[in-house]
C-alpha cells in the first residue's frame, strides 16, 4: 500500500509540473517552444526556458518524466529510492539537455543489450533510465552533423549497449561513494566517442546558454512544491517527525534507500528538506532560477530519496562556495552553481568521514568539473556525475591507503 502511495504521489508532481508547463503559454507558443527544444543539439549547457520558454521546458521536462515513470510501471520496479531518484533526475535535465525523443535511443541500447546477454530488462531499468545523460550525443550528432537522424540514434544506441556494462564496472572505482555513478560511467563514453569522431572532423563545444530571467516564476513553482513534500510527509507520518533522524545513521554510500529505512513519508520530508537547502544556496549567492538550476534543484530532490540528506549535502556545498571565494569562480556564475547542487552526489564522503573532508571533497570538485567537460564536448549532461566520479575515486583510495599506513 505505501509503496502504491508512493506511485500516486510521484506522479502527481508529474502532473503538476506538466500542468503547469501547459497553462503558461498559448497552445500556439507551446507547439512552437517544444519545436524549438526537440530541434536543439542540447549540448552542456543549453536552457531549454532560454531555448522554448517555461512553458514548453515544463512540459517537455514533464513528459520526459512521464516516460521514465512508465517504463518503471510497465516494467514491474517498484516504487523505491532508486526508481524515484531516475525519474526526478529525468525531469530535472529534461529543462536542458533531454528531449522527448532523444532518450529513447539509449534505453533502446540497453533494451538490446539485455536481449544480448539474456537479461531481464528490469535488472538494467536505471542504466537505461539515468543513462539518458547522454542525449546530447544524439541530438548533436542527429541535427548539428552531417551524420543526420539515423547516424544520432545510431550513435546512442550503441551507448546504451555500452552502459550497463560500465556502470557496474566503474562502481568498484570510486565503491558508492559517488551517487552518480551511471553519470561517471557516460562520461567515459562520452570521451570515448566524442574522441573517436572528432578524427573525422566531427567537433562540438560546450554551450553556456543560461537564463536570467525566470527567477521570480521559478520561485512559484518550487518553493511551494517542496514546501509541500514536507507538508504531505509530516501530516501522513501521523503529524510527527518521528523516525526522520534515523536517516542521518547512514552515510548515503550506494545503495541506501531511505524508502526502506524511514518509510516513504520521512523520505518525502526529506526530500523538501533537501530541495529548499538547494534552494536557500541559491538565494545566498544570489543565483539565478532557470532551467538548469530548476533542474538541479530537482535531482537533489530526488535523491532525497536514494542518499542525500541535509546533513551530508550541506559540507559539499559549502566546500564548491569556499573554492569559488579563492579562485577564479563567482558562486553565483554557471558552472559554479551547477557544481553546488550536483556536486552533492559526492555526498556519502561528508555522511561517512564528516564535514571537513565532505568540504574537501566539494572544493575539490569545483575545480575539476569547471574544465573536465571539454574532453567530450559537452555531450555528457552528467558533467559533474563524471568529475564526482574521480574525486570520490581519489578521495576513497587515499582514504584507505592512510588508514592501511596507519
Amino acid at each position: 500500500m505505501k509503496k502504491k502511495l508512493a506511485e500516486i504521489i510521484v506522479l502527481i508532481y508529474i502532473l503538476y509540473l506538466l500542468l503547469i508547463g501547459l497553462l503558461l503559454q498559448p497552445l500556439d507558443e507551446l507547439f512552437q517552444g517544444l519545436y524549438n527544444i526537440i530541434t536543439s543539439t542540447g549540448v552542456l549547457i543549453t536552457d531549454y526556458m532560454v531555448i522554448g520558454g517555461v512553458g514548453p521546458a515544463l512540459v517537455n521536462a514533464a513528459l520526459v518524466g512521464l516516460v521514465g515513470y512508465i517504463i518503471v510501471r510497465i516494467n514491474s520496479v517498484p516504487m523505491t529510492g532508486p526508481s524515484i531518484a531516475s525519474i526526478f533526475m529525468m525531469i530535472g535535465f529534461g529543462l536542458f539537455g533531454k528531449n522527448i525523443w532523444s532518450i529513447f535511443p539509449i534505453i533502446f541500447g540497453v533494451l538490446i543489450y539485455s536481449k544480448i546477454t539474456n537479461q531481464r530488462f528490469k535488472k538494467h531499468i536505471y542504466p537505461a533510465l539515468f543513462g539518458t545523460a547522454l542525449a546530447p550525443l544524439i541530438t548533436y550528432y542527429a541535427l548539428g552533423t552531417s551524420l543526420g537522424l539515423l547516424g544520432g540514434i545510431l550513435i546512442g544506441i550503441l551507448a546504451g549497449m555500452l552502459l550497463p556494462s560500465l556502470a557496474t564496472h566503474l562502481l568498484k572505482a570510486h565503491e558508492g561513494y559517488s551517487l552518480y555513478n551511471v553519470g561517471f560511467s557516460a562520461g567515459f563514453i562520452g570521451l570515448l566517442m566524442y574522441n573517436i569522431l572528432r578524427g573525422y572532423s566531427f567537433t562540438s563545444q560546450i554551450n553556456i546558454i543560461w537564463g536570467t530571467e525566470f527567477d521570480n516564476l521559478i520561485r512559484l513553482i518550487i518553493i511551494p512544491m517542496t514546501i509541500s513534500m514536507i507538508i504531505i510527509g509530516f501530516i501522513m507520518n501521523k503529524g510527527s517527525f518521528m523516525g526522520y533522524k534515523e536517516i542521518f545513521n547512514y552515510p548515503g554510500i550506494l545503495i541506501t534507500d531511505y524508502l526502506n529505512i524511514v518509510g516513504f513519508w520521512n523520505t518525502l520530508i526529506n526530500m523538501g528538506l533537501v530541495g529548499l537547502v538547494g534552494i536557500i544556496y541559491i538565494e545566498l549567492v544570489g543565483g539565478n532560477y532557470n532551467g538548469p538550476s530548476l533542474g538541479g534543484i530537482l535531482a537533489i530532490i530526488g535523491f532525497g530519496s536514494f542518499g542525500k540528506n541535509p546533513k551530508n549535502i550541506i559540507p559539499i556545498m559549502l566546500g564548491v562556495f569556499i573554492g569559488t571565494l579563492f579562485s577564479i569562480h563567482d558562486a553565483s556564475a554557471p558552472g559554479p552553481l551547477l557544481a553546488a547542487l550536483f556536486g552533492t552526489c559526492l555526498a556519502p564522503i561528508s555522511g561517512k568521514y564528516g564535514p571537513i573532508i565532505g568540504i574537501l571533497a566539494g572544493f575539490a570538485h569545483l575545480s575539476i568539473v569547471s574544465f573536465v567537460g571539454e574532453i567530450y564536448g559537452g555531450l555528457n549532461l552528467y558533467n559533474n556525475g563524471f568529475a564526482a566520479g574521480i574525486v570520490a575515486t581519489i578521495f576513497i583510495a587515499v582514504i584507505r591507503g592512510f588508514k592501511k599506513e596507519v
